[in-house]
């Protein structure tokens, strides 16, 4: 998706997901002289530093196994 182009609705709920994130712990993606977690992603956002994506953008999830560890089936 690009957010560029995506509606306001769809810019405020990524920008609130990241802000979220940042408040977990996760580091900012910019510099920034705001400590607020809100503040800098909006920042993010409109710098283009972020991505998102649809549910029909995501990719398929892995199989259960093919991750390279061993399953109960495999021991």
């Amino acid at each position: 998706m690009d957010i560029k182009e995506a509606g306001l609705f769809i810019k405020v709920n990524i920008a609130a997901q990241r802000a979220r994130q940042i408040m977990q712990g996760a580091a900012p993606k910019i510099q920034s002289s705001s400590r607020k977690p809100a503040a800098i992603a909006i920042l993010e956002l409109e710098s283009g530093v972020l991505e998102a994506f649809t549910p029909e953008e995501l990719p398929d999830p892995p199989e259960e196994g093919s991750d390279g560890e061993d399953t109960e089936d495999e021991l």
